[in-house]
């Protein structure tokens, strides 16, 4: 069971001055699943990569105080930036794989609405995967949470490339509606953040070659061509019933690679995770 506990956005301000608190569910956590008492210690995360060593002052019924002791940067995410950007299955399957790439160091993911997509995303989705993150995060001691930001359609791919192309050659590109739509609905999200102007960024859609041909590659064809290991990538990974042909070749058109991961026909979360998995170990 996790004894690391998540300081919530609305608590952060105090952490300059030493103090930390606690409400809510961790806070009931802390007190009444763990049984801490005053005075012991507890290990705290804002969730931004900082991890703090702290001192229980206090237990309330919904809140805890706690004084800072030690304070340490996070050093473990990987150094690739990956975005995976993928169809929702249903259930069980859908946790299980927003666990597993949070642990994996994914560093950012965006739901996919394609048109045979199981799971439509809502506000109420969004709110259940947030929490599906935050508990692998603390579970796997995982500093960082990985963003879960608003969904995209297939249509509007080349909308994101426009944005991410604009990033690379470190200059506000002319931008169509599509992007411009894009850029509104990402405000604050930290899309892209990461990446500097010049940076090397690969592009890849998964699709079994007995779905279609595309002129799919392995990923080691990939990588060998590529000839360097790129700063970040954005996977692009479909609905249970797989893309359709127009949605691909709309990828394709639009630069991104069609990767195929072999001969076995994986489900949704399985083709996510191997590819994180790929990609998260090349450096």
């Amino acid at each position: 069971m996790s004894d690391l506990y998540y300081v919530e956005p609305a608590n952060r301000a105090s952490l300059a001055q030493g103090t930390a608190i606690l409400t809510d569910s961790e806070a009931r956590h802390l007190a009444r699943v763990m049984r801490k008492k005053v005075g012991d210690e507890a290990a705290l995360f804002d969730g931004e990569g900082v991890e703090y060593r702290a001192r229980i002052e206090s237990i309330g019924r919904d809140r805890v105080e706690l004084t800072v002791l030690e304070t340490r940067q996070d050093d473990r995410e990987p150094e690739l930036a990956l975005t995976v950007i993928m169809a929702l299955p249903k259930g069980d399957r859908q946790k299980w794989a927003l666990e597993k790439l949070t642990e994996l160091g994914v560093r950012r993911f965006i739901p996919l609405d394609a048109a045979r997509a199981d799971v439509k995303f809502d506000a109420g989705v969004r709110e259940r995967l947030e929490r599906q993150v935050l508990e692998a995060s603390k579970q796997c001691e995982r500093l960082r949470l990985m963003p879960v930001l608003p969904a995209i359609k297939p249509d509007e791919l080349p909308g994101l490339v426009e944005l991410l192309d604009a990033k690379i050659a470190g200059k506000d590109a002319p931008r169509s509606p599509i992007a411009e739509a894009l850029a509104e609905r990402y405000a604050g999200c930290g899309l892209f953040d990461e990446i500097k102007p010049g940076a090397d960024v690969l592009r890849v859609v998964a699709h079994p070659i007995s779905d279609g041909f595309f002129g799919q590659t392995s990923f080691m064809r990939l990588v060998h061509g590529h000839g360097r290991a790129p700063n970040a990538a954005l996977a692009l990974v479909g609905p249970v019933g797989g893309f359709t042909d127009a949605e691909v070749q709309n990828a394709v058109d639009g630069g991104w690679t069609p990767l195929d991961l072999g001969k076995q026909v994986y489900r949704v979360e399985t083709a996510a995770i191997v590819l994180s998995s790929l990609f998260l170990h090349l450096n």
